[in-house]
């Protein structure tokens, strides 16, 4: 597989996403362009081409090294959450998990919390540590430096969230969760805008 090749069937995956709620959350496998182990490997791909040669390419059109960095931070972590959600947005049986959510749902109306774990629209935990791994692996072994000095925020700042809401019972933080407009994180045709579902 190219770069190239990579790069669109990365681009293809976004555009199969599509933001289902209210009445769903996970779509089905079948909706994506390729299998997903394929959409994973173009990550991989994509990557360590990326910091093989298009570092030097972006690099070039940043004036401070503030700039290029943070334009780094942005784009890297744009893919390791693109990564993260690639087994979580989609399922090979998606309707269980939707009954479930739409239980759910029906709960924090009621002001019940039934035990139903949302998708972290960050990526779940474990892909996106994986992904943010192999990034700084490929980064060292180019560079000889540390490209990272801390853990990928935005899955693990979401998941504790969310689990000390469960925790505690919270409603109202749970209904702003599942309200949020950050459910789905990559732009994609017809992304629905809307911050209130419940």
């Amino acid at each position: 597989m190219t770069p190239d090749e990579a790069k669109k069937i990365i681009e293809k995956f976004h555009q199969a996403i599509k933001d289902l709620r209210p009445n769903a959350i996970v779509q089905s496998s079948k909706e994506l362009p390729c299998t997903s182990a394929r959409i994973k490997y173009a990550h991989f791909v994509y990557v360590e081409h990326f910091i093989k040669d298009g570092f030097y390419i972006e690099a070039k059109t940043k004036e401070t090294k503030e700039e290029m960095l943070k334009s780094f931070e942005k784009k890297y972590q744009a893919l390791m959450e693109s990564y993260g959600i690639i087994d979580s947005l989609f399922s090979e049986d998606p309707e269980p998990i939707n009954a479930k959510y739409e239980e759910y749902l029906e709960g924090l109306k009621n002001g019940i919390i039934t035990d139903f774990r949302l998708p972290n629209p960050f990526g779940e935990c474990e892909p996106v540590n994986e992904f943010h791994n192999f990034i700084g692996e490929c980064w060292f072994l180019e560079h000889h430096t540390n490209l990272f000095s801390d853990n990928p925020l935005g899955a693990f700042i979401y998941d504790a969230v969310r689990n000390k809401a469960m925790k505690e019972k919270d409603i109202k933080t749970l209904i702003e969760i599942v309200n949020t407009g950050l459910t789905r994180t990559v732009d994609y045709p017809n992304k629905t805008n809307s911050n209130k579902f419940i």
